[in-house]
């Protein structure tokens, strides 16, 4: 089988150069589709469920919202397992799937079970809402929203500019391709607040649930069909919905004998800052912060193009004396951890080249072989484009951990081939480089496949794992795969081809570095043919030497990613109120801008809308740092400031 399809492609040279013409178009389409990420994303398929019930008390919280949607979640099908957390205020439930399981079939699952829930929560406790599509990694681009100068703190207050995040920029930057969410953190969110006064209720002789009511059904928009008149139609609306304080204050609470009771006159109505349970600062300064989330699957690079387009529209729509900032921007990670991949993948392939031409000697076999190189590489992104796996650090590691073993099959083929018409020639007869390819390759056509599957069955062992390693390392094992593939059916297709066309006959002699590798090598291989026993006991020394240094060898599962910045995590005790949380933040923001290499400090206090689980006396210091080459002394190293720091 193998030998017919070097010989289908030998007497179809024209077809066989225009099929892979199409491979070589398709490699690189596929490139441009792919999705680019700094790592494969290893968090599990998990559905999150909020509920906000604000005032509640943890205790009441499990009780009253947490245990009723979890024990609905139950018996869902291929669930792993059901998480729950529950806070002063927040219920958080996360229901994980199996890693089979589509996102969206499962979100399907969990909207049918929640709409089950709601009859088991009492009115008024908040209703469950399912968190974004996001997984632990869509956090892919932060900024602030923030005042352009100190001086404008009394015309601009941070309840306006977290009303500017949540109705102007966040809606904004939701349309942006690929965006699931936009989260808002800090800020004060503005309510209007009826501050009823108790002794004015006893003395009307009212009651909470009389104002409550009241402001229900004097707070709404009604429909009232239409009214023929003449032969013309009217809408009838009734227009109820309060717009402002005086609307509120107006409502009529209760009518004593003729004479209405105006809520003004039972209560004080005031625009007022909601309680929070979160706060952002900016060295030092409260700001507003917002986190665009990208949704599962989607190309993190260009979601965060996309938001950046957006960012020009939110520009043009603030008021004068309000900026956006960004903060964390996903692509910086991108762009170094694929420019990393790709240093390797050109470096490697350069060595290749070099150690090519100086092994074979010949420029003509060289760019024989090492034109199977870029085509393997692109036929692995044509694999990878149709398995669904992103360009990132793992996956193209696979690459430039198999380039040697892309060009071995060719390599033999051509050396074989070169050897061939070489001995045609000494013979004195024409030489027919066709007939000496199919010769070649007809008699290393078997070795080479077997060895090229020897390789991918080294990986094997990598399938089979499950969780968070398979999610991690199959990515470098499907590479390797399909680049290994993909150069076996070059080394049967394209190279016999290349060869038959390119490779001129001549005499055979090694090359200079060859000749001298031999005259050091065959003599040392002659003595070891003698002492075999002494080669067998040192090579077992030499093993078992190594094992025994294997436990002092530093372990760690996933190597540092140097992204230019240091997060600190802060907790205190459980009674920390969200001021002091505030203030002992910024005190280690202070500490830490002293440092000459800090750019700027972003303190994260408590939680965000839905998406967070902490509380107050959490605290998340994120703490960027300047360009290298901005550094005092350029010998330091991240972890060298974060120690001293």
């Amino acid at each position: 089988m193998l030998n017919k399809l070097v010989e289908f492609s030998l007497q179809y040279k024209f077809l066989i150069l225009i099929a892979f013409l199409v491979v070589g178009f398709l490699g690189v389409r596929a490139v441009t589709v792919i999705p680019i990420d700094a790592f494969p994303d290893v968090t599990p398929v998990q559905v999150n469920i909020y509920t906000e019930s604000p005032g509640l008390a943890a205790e009441d919280v499990e009780q009253l919202l947490t245990f009723p949607v979890e024990s609905s979640m139950a018996g869902l099908p291929d669930v792993q397992e059901i998480r729950s957390v529950s806070l002063f205020g927040l219920s958080y439930v996360a229901v994980y799937f199996e890693d089979n399981v589509d996102i969206y079939f499962a979100r399907r699952l969990v909207m049918e079970r929640l709409a089950e829930v709601g009859d088991r929560i009492p009115d008024g406790y908040g209703t469950p809402e399912m968190g974004p599509n996001a997984s632990g990694l869509g956090q892919v681009f932060w900024y602030t929203l923030e005042r352009a100068d100190d001086q404008l703190k009394e015309d601009i207050t941070d309840m306006d500019l977290r009303t500017l995040q949540d109705w102007t920029v966040r809606l904004i930057l939701r349309t942006a391709p690929g965006v699931d969410d936009v989260m808002s953190w800090g800020g004060q969110e503005r309510q209007y607040q009826v501050q009823i006064d108790p002794l004015k209720l006893i003395k009307y002789e009212l009651g909470f649930s009389d104002v409550m009511e009241a402001i229900d059904a004097n707070n709404r928009q009604v429909g009232g069909q239409y009214i023929d008149q003449g032969p013309e139609q009217y809408l009838v609306r009734g227009l109820g919905l309060a717009r402002n304080e005086q609307d509120l204050s107006d409502i009529v609470v209760k009518v004593d004998d003729g004479t209405p009771v105006y809520l003004r006159d039972v209560a004080t109505i005031v625009q007022a800052p909601a309680l929070r349970f979160g706060a952002v600062t900016r060295d030092g300064e409260e700001v507003v912060l917002g986190m665009a989330l990208s949704r599962i699957g989607e190309n993190a690079k260009n979601v965060v193009d996309a938001v950046k387009e957006k960012v020009e529209i939110v520009e043009s729509a603030l008021p004068d004396g309000v900026e956006v900032h960004p903060v964390y921007d996903r692509t910086e990670l991108v762009e170094k951890a694929v420019a990393t991949a790709e240093r390797a993948l050109i470096e490697g392939s350069i060595l290749v080249a070099i150690v090519l031409f100086l092994f074979l000697g010949d420029l003509r076999s060289a760019i024989v072989v090492i034109a199977a190189l870029p085509l393997a590489m692109l036929i692995a992104f044509i694999f990878m484009e149709q398995a669904g796996l992103s360009a990132n650090l793992m996956s193209l590691a696979g690459l430039a951990i198999g380039i040697g073993m892309m060009v071995d099959g060719s390599v033999v083929m051509v050396e074989n081939a070169f050897r061939i018409m070489a001995e045609r020639r000494k013979e004195g007869g024409p030489v027919n480089r066709t007939a000496a390819m199919l010769t070649a390759a007809r008699e290393v056509a078997n070795p080479v496949s077997f060895a090229i599957l020897i390789i991918i069955v080294v990986f094997l062992p990598l399938f089979s794992l499950d969780g968070l390693e398979g999610k991690l390392f199959k990515p470098m094992a499907f590479n390797i795969t399909f680049a290994m593939a993909g150069s076996l059916i070059l080394t049967l297709t394209i190279i016999p081809v290349l060869g038959s066309m390119i490779l001129k006959p001549k005499e055979e002699r090694d090359t200079f570095l060859v000749r001298h590798i031999k005259a050091v090598y065959l003599p040392f291989l002659a003595w070891g043919l003698e002492k075999k026993s002494r080669i067998i006991i040192g090579a077992g020394a030499l093993l078992l030497g190594s094992l025994a240094l294997f436990p002092f060898l530093g372990k760690e599962f996933m190597p540092q990613l140097q992204e230019g910045s240091i997060m600190w995590r802060v907790t205190s005790i459980p009674s920390t109120s969200l001021d002091q949380s505030i203030k002992i933040s910024n005190d280690i923001a202070a500490v830490l801008s002293e440092f000459p290499e800090v750019e700027t400090t972003l303190a994260m206090i408590g939680r965000a809308e839905k998406g967070e689980t902490a509380d107050v006396n959490y605290m998340e210091i994120y703490t960027a740092l300047k360009p290298h080459s901005e550094w005092p002394q350029r010998n330091r190293t991240v972890p060298d400031i974060a120690e001293e720091m």
